[in-house]
């Protein structure tokens, strides 16, 4: 189902099995999804008709493709894709081949995971024209890449691998998902509190927990904070936008059938609200880029990776930029069976869907609480399939 001037249509996705993911372009113009069959199609919208064409399918994987992600689209038109082969795959776009040739987007980069394990979940992070690439296995290895050169994604490095737990039996359901922090810059607070200004930061649901990881001055990743309150397995975790408004908005789908909505502060870091805030937060916090012990990075943020283990800090060891924050849950939203939640680029809606095959609209009231204003049936008839809550005043 897609959406267009006059409402909601359907349309047949024609896949030959179930779609498992599915992704748009940074200016919402594109999509690509991934299928069971091992195929992954490409969509564009027509400007005039506003329906979704296909412009290219393609058998991505040998086994089925489980998640699929669009970069930035500032050195070109890249896809990513992950599959149960286990295998991570980048494709460019060629547009010197024909559309719905099957050869339009060649496969440039492919790693083997390198735990024998599928991987399970995968995103990418720009700033400007950089790009980084996160994925991690159904037995919670993450694996945190850079490109060789910023300019070709051919060619890519590790900057940071490690199991972020104790590897789980093949019986339990596991849910590892990640999100990035899109932005370009941190938190205005977390800036004060001395956190680099072009600090990678990565939200990554582990069993019950949502653990954040960002780099600091040495480019060293650590662990700067922990969602907790979920009384069951984490199914999926979205990292809003939105960092002006002085501290981070993550939003979770748990297994126990809750939507919950953290907000990560800094202690001691007042919101930038007036000029007593600005004043208390510098007077405790030293100002970004003064420490005469850092040396600034050669080139690219894995220049300083060398000297540490795997890329990752010493939890025990202090260090430069490793600030640790505060994450409070701010709202808990009952529903039957989340399995997805995502941002609105604006950070105003949070959407969800669960096993009732409903996508649900949540806003924030006046008062400050969140709720449902609006629900998407996408096996009602198009006319009928949207129902609006009223948000209380």
């Amino acid at each position: 189902m897609a959406q267009y001037a006059g409402g909601f249509h359907r349309y047949s996705h024609g896949h030959r099995d179930l779609v498992l993911a599915q992704s748009s372009n940074f200016y919402g113009t594109r999509i690509a999804t991934a299928s069971a069959d091992h195929r992954v199609k490409v969509w564009d919208r027509n400007d005039k008709t506003s329906q979704w064409v296909v412009t290219d399918v393609w058998v991505a994987h040998d086994a089925e493709v489980t998640d699929v992600k669009w970069n930035g689209p500032f050195v070109g038109e890249h896809i990513a894709t992950i599959g149960e082969d286990g295998l991570l795959r980048i494709w460019q776009e060629d547009l010197n081949q024909v559309a719905n040739s099957g050869r339009r987007f060649k496969k440039i980069f492919e790693q083997v995971t390198a735990t024998g394990v599928p991987y399970m979940s995968l995103d990418f992070k720009n700033i400007g024209t950089e790009t980084y690439l996160a994925v991690i296995t159904r037995d919670g290895f993450l694996s945190v890449l850079e490109p060789e050169d910023h300019d070709d994604l051919s060619t890519w490095r590790i900057m940071w691998t490690d199991y972020l737990c104790k590897t789980p039996p093949r019986t339990e359901e596991t849910g590892f998902r990640l999100s990035w922090h899109k932005e370009k810059l941190p938190a205005s607070s977390a800036v004060l509190a001395g956190l680099d200004r072009k600090s990678l930061s990565i939200a990554v649901a582990v069993g019950d927990v949502v653990k954040v990881f960002r780099t600091d001055k040495d480019r060293k990743f650590y662990t700067a904070a922990v969602l907790e309150g979920a009384k069951g397995l984490v199914r999926d975790v979205s990292w809003a936008n939105g960092s002006m408004r002085g501290f981070d908005v993550i939003a979770t789908a748990g297994k126990d059938g809750f939507l919950r909505i953290y907000e990560l502060h800094t202690p001691g870091v007042g919101l930038i609200s007036g000029a007593n805030d600005t004043r208390t937060a510098e007077s405790r916090s030293p100002a970004p880029f003064q420490s005469p012990s850092v040396k600034p990075a050669k080139s690219g943020i894995g220049a300083g990776l060398a000297g540490g283990a795997k890329g990752k800090r010493d939890e025990t060891t202090n260090a430069p930029g490793a600030i640790r924050q505060e994450a409070r849950l701010v709202a808990e939203l009952e529903m039957y069976g989340p399995w997805r939640v995502s941002w609105s680029p604006m950070a105003d809606l949070l959407i969800s869907s669960g096993d009732d095959g409903a996508v649900r609209l949540w806003k924030k009231a006046v008062d400050g609480k969140w709720l449902e204003a609006a629900e998407i049936d996408a096996i009602a008839d198009a006319s009928t399939g949207l129902h609006r809550a009223a948000l209380a005043s």
